[in-house]
């Protein structure tokens, strides 16, 4: 994805021609798949696409959960460590097979308001009025959303709960950092080896440029990070390719498969 948040039909074309052709082509992402498939709608994955920094499987056509990681016993925990925060942000949920967003009212700053607007169409958002109402249906996905100072005690005080992983990482399109809280066997890593085994690959090669891309990479055969990366991406990386803006990753496979 460019800057701009889209990717360019010069990508587009590339994979789906590759596609075409017999590649086997899928993507991992923090995003839901409602925001994912948004951008990526236009290209014909044939894999199941890795959602949530891989907590949630799914098919990208039919554009539903194939596997849904939701937390245990470890979500008290989590609980009692953001008893006291009023930092923004949202629990992820499912009840029954609709996912909501909920959101405690009047958590607000100028990051989450940002995200707020920017989905402002999205109905799975709701503001509830108690923190009990946030921890209501199966949780699986935590998300805040401020300045890396106001976040930073907070990543400090969950890091450590057992049975979760976290991502602590800027956004990549404002100055805010995000937190994002996940069951324990949910990462990027963990769910490229399940799709790996669902079509018998035997080799894995990786794209990435954010800090939730270091488990995949240290799992994959090779792996490649975009110019425009975080330097802890490069220093682990098989090599480094062009940057999202120019194309990067579809040039790269057009290139070499």
């Amino acid at each position: 994805m460019r800057d701009d948040k889209i990717i360019s039909n010069e990508s587009v074309a590339i994979l789906n021609r590759l596609l075409s052709q017999g590649i086997l082509l899928t993507y991992a992402t923090a995003r839901s798949l409602s925001s994912a498939s948004r951008i990526t709608g236009n290209i014909s994955f044939n894999l199941p696409v890795i959602i949530r920094n891989g907590t949630i499987l799914a098919n990208p056509q039919s554009r539903e959960e194939i596997e849904i990681s939701m937390f245990g016993e470890e979500l008290q925990h989590i609980r009692q460590a953001l008893a006291d925060t009023t930092i923004p942000g949202f629990a992820t949920a499912y009840y029954g097979s609709n996912e909501v967003r909920l959101c405690l009212a009047g958590r607000m700053n100028e990051g989450f308001q940002d995200y707020l607007q920017n989905h402002s169409t999205d109905r799975r958002i709701h503001i509830v009025d108690t923190e009990d109402k946030l921890y209501e249906g199966k949780t699986c996905y935590f998300t805040f959303i401020a300045p890396k100072n106001e976040l930073q005690p907070l990543y400090e005080r969950v890091k450590h709960i057992e049975g979760i992983n976290c991502v602590f990482q800027q956004d990549k399109y404002r100055p805010e950092y995000w937190l994002e809280l996940c069951p324990g066997n949910a990462t990027k890593a963990s769910a490229i080896q399940k799709v790996k085994q669902l079509c018998g690959c035997q080799k894995v090669i990786v794209f990435g440029d954010s800090a939730n891309d270091i488990s995949m990479f240290q799992m994959a055969d090779e792996a490649y990070a975009t110019q425009n990366a975080i330097d802890e991406l490069k220093e682990i990386a098989t090599g480094i390719i062009e940057s999202n803006n120019a194309d990067g990753v579809a040039k790269w496979l057009e290139a070499h498969l």
